[in-house]
């Protein structure tokens, strides 16, 4: 198990109204999965993904990352967390416009002085070759594709080797063949023994998924594995 979450609630308070987001969702995740939470829109996916990434405190409930509890730590130390156990893929890219793809892949590296600058520089150049962008590593994002500069996210997020990868909707601006290459990428990690994590409503997923996960009336109503 490397990531768990306990009785996980959260809820929102507007003057006197109780919007709750979040009821008691409790579930493990495992390594060499690829997960998939599906669910109507307002069932609490996307809350539940940035909880999990320690985005977002809950109300009430715990997070443990490789059995070690979370929730409580302060705001540098899960930050610290994130950087080095957690990689993220969104919808929207967030690159650097002003760097080359390369440049934006070892943003994260700065972080740890374990890498010297010539390290980081070819640590990025291989996971640009990893996700098929050998040709592309010099190129500023305007000048690539939106399959390409997703592409260059998913490197980005394998920067620092975690263990555990969450995609919110991360081909939900792409075109079919794209959507197609970031899935089988995300599966590959799954395979390779990272916990990957996708919140999306396309279908499409399914085809790629280990677990589905239905989520209803803010928690996580079932779990069905998929036969291929």
């Amino acid at each position: 198990m490397v990531l768990e979450v306990r009785n996980i609630s959260k809820v929102y308070r507007k003057k006197k109204q109780k919007i709750e987001v979040l009821k008691n969702v409790s579930y493990q995740f495992e390594k060499g999965t690829f997960y998939w939470i599906n669910g109507k829109s307002g069932a609490g996916k996307s809350t539940l993904i940035q909880i999990i990434g320690l985005l977002l405190s809950p109300s009430e409930g715990s997070i443990l990352i490789e059995n070690k509890d979370v929730s409580t730590l302060s705001d540098k130390e899960k930050a610290e967390i994130r950087n080095q156990k957690i990689g993220f893929v969104f919808q929207s890219f967030y690159l650097n416009p002003l760097m080359k793809a390369y440049e934006n892949v070892m943003l994260p590296m700065y972080i740890h002085s374990k890498y010297s600058k010539e390290e980081r520089k070819e640590e990025a150049f291989r996971l640009l070759e990893f996700v098929g962008l050998k040709d592309r590593v010099k190129h500023f994002p305007k000048e690539l594709s939106g399959g390409e500069q997703q592409r260059v996210a998913i490197a980005r997020a394998l920067a620092n080797h975690p263990n555990i990868i969450l995609a919110d909707e991360p081909t939900g601006s792409l075109d079919p063949e794209n959507e197609e290459k970031i899935l089988t990428f995300l599966k590959n990690l799954a395979k390779e023994g990272k916990c990957v994590i996708v919140v999306s409503h396309n279908p499409v997923t399914k085809e790629y998924a280990d677990k589905i996960l239905l989520m209803e009336r803010h928690t996580i109503i079932e779990e069905k594995s998929y036969e291929k």
